[in-house]
């Protein structure tokens, strides 16, 4: 069952051009939905579910694990400067060692999402 999405359509108001947004449930360059990549990242979702057809296969699930292991030092730097930055978070998160994508992973089931909203 293929599910059809829109793309939103946003006049800045500083700009005064058009941007196109992809709803929360797309991750971009990716052709699965977040529910399902986050639920690999979380092991909800394995090699051995065969709930439907539309799973992704198991060199998919693991490219996104190295993915998310590759790439964990800079969400985290991406999420610290964007608490500070946008947030008005202190400066002393930049220097704290608390990893805020293990936090972020462990508060909300929709996690990905979140992280989407500030990388992209």
């Amino acid at each position: 069952m293929k599910r059809r999405f829109l793309i939103r359509r946003l006049k800045c108001s500083n700009c005064g051009r058009l941007h196109r947004e992809l709803p929360d449930c797309l991750v971009p360059y990716k052709h699965y939905a977040s529910e399902v990549i986050s639920g690999v990242l979380d092991g909800i979702v394995s090699p051995d579910d065969e709930d439907s057809a539309d799973f992704p296969c198991e060199m998919t699930m693991r490219r996104w694990h190295c993915w998310l292991e590759a790439n964990r030092i800079r969400i985290d730097g991406y999420l610290k400067s964007t608490g500070c930055r946008l947030l008005g978070f202190s400066t002393e998160l930049l220097e704290s060692r608390v990893p805020l994508l293990d936090k972020l992973r462990s508060s909300r089931p929709e996690w990905l999402e979140t992280l989407l909203r500030f990388l992209y």
